[in-house]
């Protein structure tokens, strides 16, 4: 059973992690997103918030999230919690990543399906990959996740805004030079 200990760990380390972010001199940038989700099991839709914080080690991100499953899905849920993300591959303006995640899921209708013996509170970890643009100010991405507790897979295509970010394009236009007339 999942217990307010599990979430004071995972809160507790996602503080530390962003407090020595925000002590380095040389600070990267935090991204604010939103997404949309697929579940491919379930074939239930939903969305999340996320926050994407840099930590001191490169290419390591902390990623407190929310994801919330409306009711007209069978499955009425809500889940809060983090994933760390690990970049693990640049190609020009996009970062592959992989991450490991760990979240407490509120089943909101699960007394729908109490002679199954499914619980309210659970505990579910996850890991998967994605693919994220890796500068301007609006970064789109996509993002494969499997769920260990539930067994499910889902898809989440999303965008993060990271203000301060946005630059016009700063190549100037050469003119050409005129030659004697």
């Amino acid at each position: 059973m999942f217990k307010i200990r599990h979430i004071s760990i995972i809160l507790f380390a996602m503080f530390i992690a962003f407090n020595a972010s925000a002590q380095r001199k040389v600070r990267k940038p935090i991204g604010y997103g939103a997404s949309a989700i697929y579940n491919f099991q379930a074939e239930g839709i939903g969305a999340d918030l996320r926050v994407r914080i840099p930590t001191p080690v490169n290419n390591l991100y902390v990623v407190p999230e929310i994801s919330y499953y409306p009711p007209f899905n069978r499955y009425h849920e809500l889940y809060a919690g983090g994933a760390l993300q690990y970049d693990i591959l640049r190609i020009r303006s996009y970062n592959f990543y992989l991450l490991g995640a760990a979240y407490y899921n509120f089943w909101i209708n699960a007394d729908d399906y109490a002679p199954e013996g499914k619980k309210k509170h659970n505990f579910a970890p996850e890991a998967g990959g994605g693919l994220v643009r890796n500068r301007g100010c609006w970064r789109p991405f996509i993002e494969n996740r499997y769920d260990f507790k539930w067994k499910e897979d889902n898809l989440r295509i999303g965008i993060y805004y990271y203000p301060g970010q946005c630059r016009k394009n700063t190549r100037r236009e050469k003119c050409p030079t005129v030659k004697g007339i």
